[in-house]
């Protein structure tokens, strides 16, 4: 016999996991994109300043 209680708590914990690894994932991605543009724009800034003087 299947014991359903047991079934629903091994899809729900592996459910649980897989949206938690994915959250995860976005936020270091977002970080890192947000590290991205900062260093991007610095270099950009001192790139400009460069060519004026």
């Amino acid at each position: 016999m299947t014991d359903w209680a047991l079934v629903a708590k091994i899809a729900g914990g592996g459910f649980g996991i897989v949206m938690l690894v994915l959250a995860i994932l976005a936020a270091l991605v977002w970080i890192v994109g947000l590290a991205a543009r900062r260093f991007t724009e610095k270099g950009k800034q001192s790139t400009a300043k460069g060519r004026k003087a």
